[in-house]
């Protein structure tokens, strides 16, 4: 089976830093064209949480306009940004807030709908989704479908995956290693070097795609600041905008 492959959509802006919406339905519209399996949108890259939760819902349905629904994942700052998202069949992908230990966090699972799922980084929350708390969950019968795990080592995952059993989905937030990951025991991986869709994108064949992201990504990590990263994200994307200035800052996943 092929590993999943997410990637986290960009928020496109105008030079005075609104939402840009003819560029947003031309970014979408080539993303959509792609084979990627699933787009996260208004997440960590796209600075989701400096967003409104109306400019979240804007750019939501816009890509609803151009991708089925189940290919769409809204990243949720908020509980709008949930109902928001349920209402429009599409599945959320609920930021674990800043919590302080675990029982916080299963109050925190148990109020999720059914069908969500969850992305843990520990830069949001000093609680985490780790095996331990996946273990707690489960038995609490509050575990969600899956998980983007960001910042975790391969026996973490491993880990998580021993206490989840096989039907939860784990989205490992690194694409440095797709196939480690996966060996690991992800179910896939959600890689930021894609996220302009540039032409010509390469190939769902990890032989060739693992090194085209690894071309981009050692670009990205060369350039001296988030600034510089942005800037090129931005170039990279021109064509499917068609300009060049005028986009969110995105940061590392």
């Amino acid at each position: 089976m092929n590993p999943h492959i997410v990637v986290p959509a960009l928020t496109i802006r105008t030079p005075e830093g609104g939402l840009d919406g003819q560029g947003t339905e031309r970014y979408a519209r080539r993303a959509a064209s792609t084979w990627v399996d699933r787009f996260i949108l208004s997440g960590t890259t796209a600075r989701g949480y400096s967003m409104t939760e109306q400019e979240r819902l804007c750019v939501l349905r816009v890509w609803l306009g151009h991708t089925d629904p189940a290919r769409v994942l809204a990243c949720c700052w908020s509980r709008a940004d949930v109902d928001n998202a349920t209402a429009q069949r599409v599945t959320p992908l609920v930021v674990i807030p800043h919590l302080h230990n675990d029982n916080a966090a299963l109050y925190f699972l148990a109020s999720l709908p059914a069908g969500s799922f969850i992305y843990s980084h520990p830069g949001n929350s000093p609680t985490v989704f780790d095996a331990q708390l996946c273990s707690k969950a489960r038995s609490s019968d509050c575990l969600p479908i899956g998980a983007k795990l960001s910042k975790v080592s391969h026996r973490e995952i491993t880990d998580v995956r021993a206490q989840a059993g096989s039907s939860f989905m784990i989205w490992d937030g690194s694409s440095l290693d797709i196939a480690g990951s996966i060996a690991a025991g992800a179910t896939g991986v959600v890689t930021t070097p894609l996220s302009p869709f540039t032409q010509p994108f390469p190939p769902r064949d990890l032989a060739q795609l693992q090194p085209a992201l690894d071309e981009v990504q050692a670009h990205l990590d060369r350039l001296p600041s988030r600034e510089a990263r942005s800037n090129h994200l931005s170039e990279l994307a021109a064509e499917v905008v068609g300009e060049c200035g005028g986009w969110a800052e995105p940061e590392s996943d």
